[in-house]
């Protein structure tokens, strides 16, 4: 191990927000300090104000998004399950004249102070600030002008493959590809979660690019538990944990069970489809048609440890991609190797496909492509495949994924020292 380093990791999706984006940045913050390293976290009110692991230190600044101010926040509530109800995806109005996002006016101006702030407290050895949102990096970006080593960490593309909307103007998008350059050129390290992207920045910006990918926390994993109207016994259960949103689509896997039905009037009784997570006012609709409700069932938003553990209990595990970012690795993903169940990836030619098929964790098809559903359900309806081997997950639990993320810090560190030498 490197010697322990003072480090402030930047995050504005953290615990207790329920969403996938805010297990990457509570898993590095928990393994990091396990080995060894003072890790404070610095986040936004909107996340919530307490949750996570007591142990790490995390200051949550104020954000006006969390205030009236935001006549959105019902879209957050239901995502995160904080009440019922379905979604609307895309931007507000503020999202679509903002760059790169609105939280570079509601949150970054109190982080980047209450960086400044804390930096002059503790004396950070670096700071890693991660996206989405991509505004985060400007507190990357403050730190570093006043001496910080930076590692910037993008989880999505920012002007490859994001998947926001695009911009409506020339020069927003103009403004918007000159703060990836000044990010991607001033951090002193650069990572990603998937080759892709970042062989897309190595190749438009000429600097070193790291992949290091989603992961799970294992120390998840013993308290998982099977949700209360999990799979039916008896079935061939497929099983999709979280939000789809409005680039992704189960019709085509629906589509081919309605077809499959059509052929064999039973397979109501032997086959379903289960599916947990917020959903929109078009899926709701999806899923009540008569072709395709019989086998359905929606448990609606459940907790963390039920989803683990509703995944566990899947005969397939069913990751579905928008089928036009070649760079999508999602945290699902990783929840799923680490359930150990096999896994049907829509979205062939995908990082995630990649992952799936390099570590023999189960099949992909293309999106879109209702005929190559049909073939490989029928396929696993007739012989149910078997578990990935324990190889397919261990690259990626986060104790090894931190332990990467160690020597990371520690060549910014050095590129730091370096830069300030010369």
């Amino acid at each position: 191990m490197n010697r322990p380093h003072r480090i402030l990791l930047v995050a504005y999706f953290y615990p207790p927000m329920r969403i996938i984006g805010a297990r990457r940045p509570h898993g590095l913050a928990r393994w990091l300090r396990r080995r060894g390293h003072d890790v404070t976290v610095l986040t936004s009110i909107h996340s919530g104000d307490a949750g996570g692991d007591p142990s790490i230190p995390v200051v949550r600044t104020r954000d006006l998004l969390a205030t009236r101010f935001n006549w959105r926040r019902q879209n957050l509530q239901v995502i995160t399950g904080q009440r019922d109800g379905s979604w609307s995806p895309g931007p507000g109005v503020w999202g679509s004249v903002f760059v790169p996002d609105v939280q570079l006016l509601s949150w970054v101006p109190f982080a980047a102070a209450q960086s400044l702030r804390l930096h002059h407290r503790h004396h950070f050895d670096a700071v890693i600030t991660t996206s989405p949102v991509e505004s985060a990096h400007a507190v990357g970006f403050a730190l570093s002008r006043a001496g910080v080593p930076w590692i910037a960490d993008l989880r999505d593309g920012w002007c490859f493959e994001n998947p926001r909307d695009p911009l409506p103007t020339r020069g927003q998008r103009w403004l918007d590809m000159a703060m990836e350059r000044v990010t991607v050129r001033s951090a002193d390290a650069v990572v990603t979660v998937s080759e892709p992207l970042s062989a897309d920045l190595r190749r438009r910006y000429g600097v070193a690019v790291e992949t290091i990918t989603n992961g799970f926390d294992p120390d998840d994993l013993p308290v998982s538990r099977p949700a209360a109207d999990g799979v039916s016994p008896g079935k061939f259960s497929l099983v999709h944990t979280g939000g789809l949103g409005h680039e992704r689509t189960l019709k085509p896997v629906l589509e081919a069970l309605a077809r499959l039905h059509a052929a064999d009037p039973g397979l109501p009784d032997r086959a379903e489809l289960v599916l947990a997570g917020a959903q929109t006012e078009q899926e709701r609709a999806l899923y009540a048609e008569p072709r395709f409700a019989p086998f359905v069932r929606h448990l609606g938003f459940i907790a963390h440890d039920e989803s683990m553990g509703l995944q566990r209990s899947a005969d397939v595990l069913l990751l579905v991609t928008s089928g036009v970012r070649t760079g999508e690795a999602t945290g699902k993903l990783f929840e799923y190797l680490a359930a150990g169940r096999p896994i049907l990836v829509v979205g062939a030619g995908s990082a995630a496909a990649d992952i799936v098929t390099g570590g023999r964790a189960g099949r992909v098809i293309p999106v879109r492509d209702t005929d190559a559903a049909e073939r490989a359900l029928q396929a696993m309806l007739a012989s149910p495949p078997p578990a990935p081997p324990e190889s397919a997950r261990e690259p990626f639990a986060y104790p090894a994924l931190a332990a990467r993320y160690e020597q990371t810090i520690g060549r910014a560190i050095a590129r730091a020292a370096g830069r300030r030498r010369g």
